[in-house]
């Protein structure tokens, strides 16, 4: 069986990707932020891969309709970390402080 929690606590790059939209976010968390472009170590083709499974997951929502600015080459105000996000990187986060 698939678990997602187990997902993101191994994988380094999803849990940064998350802990990105959740630190953009901290001011106001209802503001949509802008699409992360490079993330480094990774490839842009695994890092569309990224936002889809976050996406999957219920740990980012996006938006899809009114953006407010356009900017070439940028995805302006199209995503914003959930609450269920939040609480799963909490939950990573007080698992990795368990002792072994």
């Amino acid at each position: 069986m698939f678990d997602e929690m187990e997902r993101l606590r191994e994988g380094k790059e999803l849990s940064a990707l998350l802990q990105h939209y959740r630190e953009v976010g901290e001011v106001d968390r209802q503001a949509w932020q802008d699409r992360l472009g490079e993330l480094e170590g990774v490839e842009p083709r695994q890092l569309v891969k990224l936002h889809g499974e976050l996406l999957a997951y219920g740990w980012l929502e996006q938006n899809t309709g009114i953006t407010p600015v356009l900017r070439l080459g940028a995805a302006a105000s199209c995503y914003r970390i959930t609450s269920a996000g939040i609480r799963a990187l909490k939950q990573v986060q007080s698992l990795e402080m368990q002792p072994a």
